[in-house]
């Protein structure tokens, strides 16, 4: 498990992309709106719930490489979060909330997928 040096903080907008799936994504913050960096929100590990924080919330990342063999909607790429966001910045807090950087991932129970992200959003 490889840890990005000088990660930065993930803000509204960043764009993700899980293992399992064939397209990108963007996090959507709504887990607080007081906090910005750069005009934008920044993202707390409990941003990771499809719908609010993933668009669209169905098929949010394409087609699901375990289930690519079955018709849609069975084929697509909808996250099932194991929990929050995993590493997240504990020494920084908003609103009580852990916030996240680049290095964190957020594992999905559909496929057995990793998400992370492929920019900070900055």
């Amino acid at each position: 498990m490889s840890i990005k040096k000088n990660a930065a903080f993930v803000v509204d907008g960043a764009k993700m992309e899980c293992t399992m799936g064939d397209i990108s994504s963007n996090l959507k913050v709504s887990q607080q709106f007081v906090y910005k960096t750069n005009g934008k929100r920044v993202a707390t590990m409990f941003d990771m719930v499809p719908g609010p924080n993933f668009f669209p919330p169905v098929g949010t990342f394409g087609t699901c490489k375990p289930y690519k063999a079955l018709p849609p909607p069975a084929s697509l790429c909808t996250p099932i979060p194991v929990g929050p966001w995993m590493r997240p910045f504990m020494k920084h807090k908003v609103q009580g909330k852990p916030v996240i950087k680049t290095n964190a991932c957020l594992m999905c129970a559909r496929g057995g997928g990793k998400i992370s992200f492929k920019n900070s959003g900055q």
